[in-house]
């Protein structure tokens, strides 16, 4: 298995990555907004900030009367804006789910765009709360009309496209196999994706009977051996976890 996180430049939506409230990978990046404010400091390297938390605390009195208390409570909080590199590990990675996450995520990262019957078809993150939504930054000076500002530029954040995805599953397919069985996908996007996804292969997996559908028996044969949970499942789990992480260090800078 090796991890893939190819970067490139693009739109928030697909085809590459967006500029975030920070800097990607040790690179830097445009804010899109910054807050002009004693409460709020921004360094090269972190953006630290304090809130006030203001509620009201009601006693009632022995006479049914109520006292109200004003409470406040005082937040700081640190952002780092350098953006790190952030890896994924599914499990059933060669599932329904994980192969069509895996085939969309390479889609958005490379742009790319396909045939259907219903006419073209692009890659974008549409249905993403963190990619497809707004939210209300404030009110314009001049117009007094809301201005609303994407999501994923309120704070530095990871990018989808910037993930390394790896997992484990049951069944020793690659994820090309696994997504031609999924049977999700258009023939002509996954015609464009099966080259790189023919190279991502699930590590093995534990593989208890009594947890798992029956009818996933006969794929089973990518088995971390032992049938209940043992201390070495999880050591080979957590073994799993640092070798795609030393893995991502040396290979996806």
């Amino acid at each position: 298995m090796a991890p893939h996180a190819e970067v490139d430049v693009g739109s928030a939506n697909g085809g590459g990555r967006a500029t975030a409230n920070g800097t990607t990978n040790g690179s830097a990046a445009r804010p899109l907004f910054t807050v002009s404010s004693p409460n709020v400091v921004y360094t090269d390297d972190e953006i630290r900030s304090k809130y006030t938390y203001r509620t009201t605390l009601v006693n009632r009195t022995e006479d049914g009367k109520y006292v109200a208390v004003p409470q406040e409570t005082l937040y700081d909080f640190k952002v780092d804006r350098k953006i790190p590199k952030l890896g994924v590990m599914l499990v059933g990675w060669g599932g329904n789910n994980g192969s069509t996450v895996t085939a969309g995520i390479i889609a958005n990262r490379r742009g790319l765009i396909w045939e259907t019957r219903e006419g073209t078809r692009a890659a974008n993150y549409y249905g993403s709360v963190v990619m497809g939504s707004t939210m209300k930054l404030g009110t314009d000076s001049k117009t007094r009309k809301d201005v609303n500002i994407p999501f994923h530029d309120v704070l530095p954040m990871v990018h989808p496209n910037d993930l390394v995805i790896g997992g484990w599953d049951i069944s020793s397919l690659n994820l090309a196999a696994a997504m031609d069985r999924a049977a999700v996908l258009e023939p002509t996007l996954k015609a464009q994706v099966r080259k790189e996804m023919a190279e991502m292969v699930p590590l093995p997996s534990i593989y208890y009977p009594d947890f798992i559908a029956a009818n996933q028996e006969d794929r089973a044969d990518n088995l971390i051996p032992g049938s209940k949970a043992s201390t070495a499942h999880v050591e080979q789990i957590r073994k799993d976890i640092r070798y795609v992480a030393r893995a991502c260090r040396q290979t996806c800078r």
